[in-house]
C-alpha cells in the first residue's frame, strides 16, 4: 500500500483537480483562487477548476472538501472565517479545520481597515477611541454579519480599549458600506478590496489599517502601531489545503508550487489589486496558524458573550 501511495505520489496530477471555494463567485477569496488556478494549471500541466460551494458562512465548502477522497484531486482555497472563527461559533460542526485537513500553504493577508462616517468629528485614532469613551452605548458599529471576521476584530478593539459600541449585523459588506455611507451606523472594519473606491473617493473616513507597514496603494493611511496601538492586528487571510490523508509528497509539491507561484511579480501585482498581500507558507506554519487563530477568536468569542449558531 505504502508503494502504491508513493507511485500515486510521482503521477499526480494525471486528471484535472478540483479547487473548492467556500464563497460565491466574485468575492476576494474566489479571486485569488482563479490566480491560483491558472498559474497551478501551467505548474502541472493539468486543468485546476475552480468549483463555487458557498453556504452556511463557507462551512457547506469546507465540509464538501473536508469529506472528499483525500487522493489530491480536490483541494479548498479557503479563509480564516471557515477555516478557524467557524469552530466555536457554530454548532455541531460537520468539519475539524485541523484535524480533518492536510494545510497546504498561506496564500493571501486581506489587510482590514477601520472606517468611519465622514460626520463622524474625530479625524484620527485616537481621537476616535476618545469620543467612543465619551459616548458610551450611543453609537452603532456595522458587520458584514455575526462571527464574521470584521464583527469580531471590532469586538477585540473594543475589549482591548474598553469600548461601548453597539453591533449592527448586515447581511453582507455592501449593505453595510452603504448605511456606513449614508450615516445610519458610524463605524465598521472592513477590508481593503471592498472599501478602496469609497476610500479613495471620500464617502468614508478611514482612521487606521490593520497591517504592519502602510499599504502602497492607501499611502496616507496610518498603521494601528503609528496611531499609538501597537500589539492590535486587523487582517483576514486565504489558503490551501486538503482532506488528511493526501500524500504528503503531493501536499509539499503544491505547497512549493504556491510559494513560487506567490513571488512572481504579476501574481503579486495581481492580489495587491484586490486589497490582498501575496503571502505564502509552510504546512507546518498554517497549520500553527490555524491553531492559533482558532484559540484566539474562540476567547473573543466567548469575552463578546456571541451564542453558538445551531446548524
Amino acid at each position: 500500500m505504502a508503494g502504491a501511495r508513493s507511485a500515486s505520489a510521482q503521477t499526480w496530477p494525471s486528471r484535472p483537480v478540483r479547487m473548492i471555494v467556500p464563497f460565491p463567485a466574485g468575492g476576494a477569496t474566489d479571486i485569488i483562487a482563479r490566480i491560483l488556478a491558472e498559474r497551478l494549471t501551467a505548474e502541472f500541466g493539468q486543468s485546476f477548476i475552480v468549483e463555487n460551494r458557498a453556504g452556511a458562512s463557507g462551512i457547506i465548502g469546507e465540509a464538501a472538501a473536508a469529506h472528499a477522497a483525500p487522493d489530491g484531486y480536490t483541494i479548498l482555497h479557503t479563509g480564516n472565517g471557515p477555516h478557524a472563527i467557524n469552530t466555536d461559533l457554530f454548532e455541531p460542526m460537520p468539519y475539524d479545520p485541523v484535524k480533518d485537513f492536510a494545510q497546504i500553504s498561506l496564500t493571501s493577508v486581506l489587510p482590514l481597515v477601520l472606517n468611519v462616517n465622514p460626520s463622524v468629528p474625530a479625524k484620527t485614532l485616537p481621537e476616535f477611541v476618545a469620543w467612543v469613551k465619551a459616548n458610551p452605548g450611543k453609537l452603532n458599529y456595522a458587520s458584514p454579519g455575526i462571527g464574521s471576521p470584521p464583527n469580531l476584530t471590532m469586538e477585540l478593539f473594543k475589549s482591548q480599549n474598553g469600548l461601548d459600541i453597539v453591533h449592527v449585523p448586515y447581511k453582507g459588506s455592501s449593505l453595510a458600506i452603504r448605511d456606513l455611507i449614508g450615516g445610519q451606523v458610524s463605524v465598521m472594519f472592513d477590508n481593503v478590496l471592498a472599501s478602496y473606491q469609497h476610500i479613495k473617493n471620500g464617502t468614508i473616513r478611514t482612521l487606521a489599517i490593520g497591517t504592519p507597514k502602510r499599504l502602497p496603494s492607501l499611502p496616507d493611511v496610518p498603521t494601528f502601531k503609528e496611531e499609538g496601538f501597537p500589539n492590535f492586528e486587523a487582517y483576514t487571510w486565504t489558503a490551501l489545503a486538503a482532506p488528511a490523508g493526501v500524500p504528503a509528497a503531493i501536499i509539499n509539491r503544491l505547497s512549493d508550487a504556491t510559494a513560487k507561484i506567490l513571488r512572481t511579480p504579476k501574481v503579486q501585482a495581481s492580489l495587491t489589486a484586490q486589497g490582498a498581500i501575496a503571502e505564502s507558507s509552510t504546512p507546518a506554519q498554517l497549520q500553527a496558524r490555524v491553531r492559533a487563530e482558532i484559540k484566539k477568536w474562540a476567547q473573543v468569542i466567548a469575552e463578546a458573550n456571541i451564542p453558538h449558531v445551531k446548524l
